[in-house]
């Protein structure tokens, strides 16, 4: 009988065990019970990389951990590109840029972008902006080839000639193909590898082979679910990013003539190219950027919630004459401001 109530008796405090235990772990230093409160988190609120971070017990008694998640979060967003637009956390943005690439890697979601980009008159033309026979476009398609999560490559085909201008190239010819391969090293910093115009497909183009190097980054300024984002683009670039006085930094074969730096020979030259972006949230951003054939400062706006669809309108050489080397481009060695912009949709 002994022998059956010590063994009762061992076998109650094993289970008593977990009793005492459980309100030890709940509580906190000024020994009041926090219990655990779950909460439902929406598949955009948090990139797809998982970030732990170790915290000591002070901290996560002082409720400091969901400051921390949100203060990590802030600056590994989640950022993919969609042409010269991107995504954040899945969410579409308006254009960061429109003549300057970007280097993030595509976004999986989106297989094709088109984008419809103006031009107000050319450069060496001497008519009115807009309404003359001095304006042009152009069609870029952009087709996701390869995808992964930290490398991309997409294909681009550019149409040049829109506009019949002059009486020049006719409507659709000039056609050229390019490309981008884009890695991704870390949250803050994507490097991409491409060519605009490369392949020409007739004798039409005249938009320079304009190879790039570029890396982006990026700065979150809030902890919106569209947040406020400061985006950088800066690299090298050949042929109408080294136009002129801008190609200053080397000079390399250029993949064919006819080219606009080679003069007359397979030859372009390199100069550097950037942009700085100030998207205030997921439907409108500032703009600037310097592409070597000149540069410009606009606007981009989504204008469609649910819809992955940017406008962007830009000002260029509205500073006269500046840069000095464009005088030569145009009438009477004096420029005058011009419009560009464009209008682009993902799928």
């Amino acid at each position: 009988m002994k022998k059956k109530v010590l063994t009762f008796f061992s076998f109650y405090l094993f289970l008593s065990i977990p009793i005492f235990s459980y309100p030890q772990l709940n509580n906190n230093l000024n020994g009041k019970r926090t219990p655990l409160k779950w909460e439902h988190v929406s598949e955009n609120k948090f990139s797809n990389k998982i970030i732990w971070e170790s915290l000591n017990s002070t901290e996560i008694l002082n409720n400091n951990f969901e400051e921390k998640a949100l203060s990590n979060l802030k600056n590994n967003l989640n950022i993919k590109s969609i042409g010269r637009s991107v995504t954040v956390n899945s969410i579409a943005y308006p254009e960061i840029s429109n003549y300057v690439p970007n280097a993030f890697v595509n976004d999986s979601n989106k297989k094709f972008t088109l984008s419809l980009r103006g031009i107000s008159k050319v450069r060496n033309c001497g008519g009115n902006n807009i309404f003359s026979n001095c304006n042009d476009g152009i069609l870029d398609i952009d087709y996701n080839f390869i995808n992964y999560e930290n490398f991309s490559f997409n294909t681009k085909i550019t149409i040049q000639s829109l506009s019949n201008r002059r009486n020049g190239t006719k409507l659709g010819e000039a056609s050229s193909l390019g490309f981008k391969a884009a890695k991704y090293f870390s949250p803050k910093l994507s490097i991409a590898l491409g060519g605009e115009n490369i392949i020409h497909f007739d004798s039409k183009s005249d938009l320079g082979r304009n190879f790039y190097l570029i890396a982006s980054t990026f700065y979150s300024l809030n902890k919106k679910k569209d947040p406020s984002v400061l985006f950088l683009n800066a690299g090298i670039g050949s042929d109408f990013y080294g136009y002129k006085g801008n190609g200053y930094l080397a000079k390399t074969k250029c993949f064919g003539t006819p080219n606009l730096t080679g003069e007359g020979e397979n030859f372009c030259s390199w100069g550097p190219i950037a942009s700085l972006a100030l998207t205030l949230n997921s439907r409108f951003a500032f703009i600037n950027e310097w592409f070597g054939y000149g540069y410009g400062t606009g606007i981009a706006v989504r204008p469609f919630k649910d819809k992955p669809i940017s406008l962007s309108l830009y000002a260029t050489d509205f500073i006269n004459n500046f840069p000095k080397y464009i005088q030569d481009g145009c009438p009477n060695n004096n420029c005058s401001a011009r419009l560009y912009g464009s209008l682009s949709f993902s799928f």
